[in-house]
């Protein structure tokens, strides 16, 4: 289940929107990625230009749902002018993130 967590290093203070932040952990799978879009469209209610990052440091599996709640995630915050920031991604998710070319839209630290 997504979890809040605190602002990234170095970004708490960088325009004028605060960060909104969710840490996600274990595996974002078909049976999971519903709580996490659901966690995302709350924190995208909060503001006009929302700046979200997710956490999957702790992200074990990830399949093509989980991987669609992310590239859900980028185009409703990019809809909104806002800045998305994937945080500590494991490995895994890393690769997938890659493999599927997706390192455009979601944009890898």
């Amino acid at each position: 289940m997504p979890q809040q967590a605190e602002a990234p290093p170095g970004r708490a203070s960088d325009g004028p929107e605060p960060w909104h932040v969710l840490r996600f952990r274990g595996e974002l799978d078909c049976a999971r990625a519903g709580g996490l879009r659901r966690a995302i469209d709350e924190k995208l209610a909060l503001s006009d230009r929302p700046r979200l990052a997710i956490d999957l440091g702790d992200v074990s599996f990830c399949d093509s749902y989980g991987l669609s709640v992310l590239v859900y995630a980028a185009k409703k915050v990019r809809e909104r002018d806002g800045t998305l920031l994937l945080s500590s991604v494991s490995r895994q998710v890393r690769m997938l993130i890659e493999r599927c070319g997706l390192q455009r839209l979601l944009t890898l630290p």
